[in-house]
């Protein structure tokens, strides 16, 4: 089954350039739309105290250093985005609604090899395996982020 719509996942760290370019091999091998999402944290719930801050601009300034981060990503692998989100909030609601409005049929997520046994329960890729309708490709991340 070709795909058409690729959607992958990005969390920024150094250790995410095999998952972009494992993204873009196959949206080039198969001709399909690469969607982007990278999920913000929600800072709305963060007490600033007495601290002189306005949350409106800590997330402005989170969302246009992260889209930085990825544009410059982009220019490191050389292809075209269809489409680029950077929600806030839950990763795994953010994650389902853009494979739904993106009409993905693969979602491509990292994952941190972690020795220990907690970190496999709880890793946000578990939470991506009952998508209907899309397919899963997990990358293994090394801690070096090379390939």
């Amino acid at each position: 089954m070709p795909y058409r719509n690729i959607l992958v996942a990005l969390e920024l760290n150094h250790r995410e350039k095999p998952l972009l370019k494992r993204a873009v091999e196959l949206a080039e091998c198969y001709q399909a739309g690469l969607h982007i999402v990278h999920v913000e944290p929600d800072v709305s719930g963060i007490y600033v105290g007495s601290l002189n801050m306005d949350l409106r601009q800590l997330k402005m300034k989170l969302r246009l250093e992260s889209g930085h981060v990825i544009m410059q990503m982009l220019k490191d692998a050389q292809h075209q985005v269809a489409s680029l989100s950077l929600p806030s909030g839950d990763v795994r609601q953010a994650v389902r609604l853009a494979v739904k409005e993106k009409n993905a049929d693969l979602l491509i997520c990292g994952h941190q090899l972690e020795h220990h046994f907690l970190g496999h329960l709880f890793s946000h890729t578990v939470g991506f395996l009952d998508i209907s309708n899309c397919d899963l490709l997990v990358v293994k991340l090394s801690d070096k982020g090379e390939d």
